[in-house]
């Protein structure tokens, strides 16, 4: 979990100012990492396309493999699997609203 964590603040540190706000941004990250793998969890980002505000409820508990899982991991984009479409999507982590 550790590198995780730091891997995550290395992808998002140029939108911030110092890397100990990263890491917060990245602890933060983490903990939304683990919900989604326990349950169902709501949460809002930015959308790149437009710069909407997405409300977003899914998990990765969902049972499915995702495609592609054995090639390398981007911490710069968080994963999962939608509830209300029913399907998989991604967004990019410095895009999460907290």
């Amino acid at each position: 979990m550790k590198s995780r964590l730091f891997n995550i603040a290395w992808a998002v540190r140029k939108q911030f100012s110092s890397f100990s706000e990263a890491l917060a941004f990245a602890w933060k990250t983490v903990k939304l990492q683990i919900q989604l793998c326990l349950g169902v969890v709501t949460f809002r980002y930015k959308k790149v396309s437009d710069g909407s505000i997405r409300t977003a409820t899914g998990t990765n508990d969902h049972g499915q493999q995702l495609k592609g899982s054995d090639r390398a991991k981007n911490y710069g984009i968080l994963t999962y699997f939608d509830t209300e479409a029913n399907g998989f999507r991604s967004c990019q982590i410095q895009n999460i609203l907290f």
